[in-house]
């Protein structure tokens, strides 16, 4: 307790403001003072606002937040004790904790380190054209790594160690370019791909549900990769390019001291073979159906095997455990908000008060963009694709939008994170503590804001060039 209130007393004024902003719409939804609303929903809604600012601005660790939220759901009986802690044993949440302890050991062994002096002696000396590279490694891993989660915890650790050794002189924005470079690339880029993001397997497992036929992995490719993918990547980079990398110069970057880099050792080797192993198996899950948590786990056993394995048990004191108790608090807002029966009411709204008939090709389809978007920031994006889905699906059909391009529709709001908290492999990354938050902040809602802006609108068109709508 003395811990905290030091900790609160040397608040920033962004925290404070982010404490007072939490607090109060936490008490103002257990008040519940709207009479249109019912009291479950407005009190639903004052945990995700609190949630929402004390996850944004930090004015207590994150996990302390996170496990606030966590008692204060089943406390107000919007789910029972079981519900709200649920999603400890979810395949999410293993997969998370794989893939911190396989990050783990790329540290431990000095995989990281070795990896980014190959790529070191790679790269361009030139920041634009580094800047680049790094976007087309993290767009590569994305065809390559189901898990963005686990596409973050492996390039994160190479990035940090390629920043170590780029530097010759301090450059507060060197580490920011180099980091934001491999995160933004995987993330919004590999949105574009079916596999590239769980928001999207979602969205694509509610419409086979509906429809009785998949989205097939190319489908995805041809009619959201060249604009949610490519063209999203390079928004990325001139997003990042904008914010950091012009500040850079070339004598930030360091020349390589050979260009022969050191063989790798027999224990680099074996966790080599072990991750290649995976990134194989997570490559062809479509073939296998072998789900990426059971792979995870399965590289961690051989990680921590007997008199063979690189890492000890006592290794994994080193997990961010705590990351673990914002994922379920996450996970368990989004089951929350639909059991209090918040989205179905705010869908529903949004239905009837919609003139679709009024709108045409481009404002219907954009129309159902928009009205899944404020549900990203109450609860996790692949959330928001499960409970968006069919029912926007369906308004779009009362207006003479077929289902794929209405599921298309849904799936470009889906694929947008305005802020860290809104998708695990921005809070992932941030777990590093290589970012602030204001450096997340900026660039995710600098590629989010030009997606929404210009990407979403020039997607449609190109639908409507290619026949789809």
């Amino acid at each position: 307790m003395h811990r905290l209130s030091l900790t609160i007393s040397k608040l920033a004024p962004k925290q404070w403001v982010g404490l007072l902003l939490g607090i109060a719409a936490l008490l103002l939804g257990f008040a519940a003072p709207l009479t249109a609303l019912p009291s479950p929903v407005q009190n639903a809604l004052g945990i995700a606002l609190f949630a929402l600012f004390f996850w944004t601005t930090e004015p207590v660790p994150i996990a302390l937040s996170s496990v606030g939220v966590l008692a204060l759901i089943p406390a107000v009986g919007l789910l029972s004790f079981e519900q709200s802690l649920a999603p400890f044993v979810s395949k999410t949440v293993w997969l998370v904790l794989a893939g911190m302890a396989l990050s783990l050991g790329v540290t431990k062994t000095g995989l990281g380190d070795a990896l980014a002096s190959w790529l070191q002696s790679r790269l361009s000396q030139h920041p634009f054209l580094l800047l680049c590279q790094l976007h087309l490694i993290g767009l590569g891993t994305a065809f390559l790594i189901s898990s963005g989660v686990i596409r973050v915890l492996f390039l994160m650790p190479i990035g940090i160690a390629l920043v170590e050794r780029l530097h010759v002189r301090p450059s507060p924005h060197l580490k920011a370019a180099v980091l934001l470079s491999l995160l933004c690339s995987t993330y919004f880029g590999g949105c574009g791909l079916l596999t590239g993001s769980v928001p999207n397997l979602v969205l694509a497992g509610q419409y086979e549900k509906t429809q009785g036929a998949p989205i097939f992995w190319a489908t995805w490719l041809y009619w959201m990769f060249p604009v949610i993918g490519f063209l999203r990547t390079l928004v990325s980079l001139g997003a990042i390019w904008m914010l950091f990398g012009r500040h850079l110069n070339s004598h930030v970057i360091q020349q390589p001291p050979s260009p022969r880099n050191a063989p790798l050792t027999r224990i680099q080797r074996r966790a080599l073979y072990i991750l290649l192993a995976g990134v194989g198996l997570w490559a062809t899950d479509l073939l296998h159906h072998i789900q990426p948590a059971y792979v995870g786990l399965g590289l961690v056993a051989l990680f921590l095997w007997p008199r063979w394995g690189l890492l000890h048990f006592g290794d994994l004191v080193k997990v961010r455990f705590a990351l673990l108790a914002y994922i379920v608090a996450l996970l368990t807002l989004g089951r929350a908000l639909d059991a209090a029966g918040f989205n179905h009411l705010f869908i529903a709204a949004c239905s009837e008060y919609l003139t679709l008939e009024e709108y045409g090709w481009l404002g219907k389809h954009l129309s159902l963009c928009l009205v899944a978007l404020p549900l990203d920031f109450l609860m996790d994006i692949a959330a928001v694709a499960g409970v968006a889905t069919i029912p926007l699906m369906e308004l779009g059909a009362q207006h003479g939008v077929a289902p794929l391009p209405a599921a298309f529709s849904v799936a470009m709001a889906t694929t947008l994170a305005f802020l860290p908290y809104q998708s695990a492999p921005f809070m992932v990354a941030y777990g590093f503590r290589q970012l602030s938050m204001r450096q997340l902040v900026l660039a995710q809602g600098l590629i989010s804001t030009a997606s929404l802006i210009l990407l979403c609108p020039l997607n449609l068109l190109y639908w409507r060039w290619l026949g789809l709508i």
